[in-house]
């Protein structure tokens, strides 16, 4: 079943990392070369660096992807082997019961913390307008009567 599944996801990861390494200067590797770094060094401190955001939007996608792909599970599943997806579907079968709606609030849960946490961590990371603070445009007071 894993190898059904990393077979879906590979192409959509790939489209994910090549759209990365499509942006990535080769000038930043080759300056990196000139300055002494090997080929190893220059992968690991400079290229993944670059390229990092690409690789974990990619394995987000492919395990959200995997999460919803419930017909490679149904069909690639052994027996003895439950995934999420399968356990969801064999419940609902049966009828809704409280852990389903407990397992579903999780999800949504984590889902939002998640989303929030890369939000929050990207405003953190991004460097900010020149000059300051972001706002409407307009100078505050302060720096008006500072003039």
């Amino acid at each position: 079943m894993i190898i059904a599944h990393v077979t879906f996801q590979v192409p959509f990861v790939a489209i994910v990392v090549r759209s990365r390494l499509a942006g990535l200067d080769p000038a930043v590797e080759e300056a990196a070369r000139d300055l002494g770094a090997g080929p190893l060094q220059t992968f690991w401190h400079v290229t993944l660096p670059l390229v990092f955001p690409g690789v974990v939007a990619g394995a987000v996608l492919a395990f959200t992807l995997s999460l919803d792909d419930f017909v490679v599970s149904f069909f690639t599943t052994g027996p003895g082997a439950t995934t999420l997806p399968i356990l969801i579907y064999s419940s609902v079968k049966r009828g809704i019961t409280p852990d389903i709606n407990a397992l579903s609030t999780l999800m949504v849960l984590v889902s939002v913390l998640v989303t929030v946490g890369v939000a929050a961590l990207g405003l953190r990371l991004s460097p900010g307008p020149p000059g300051g603070r972001a706002g409407s445009g307009r100078e505050s007071s302060a720096s008006v009567r500072r003039r």
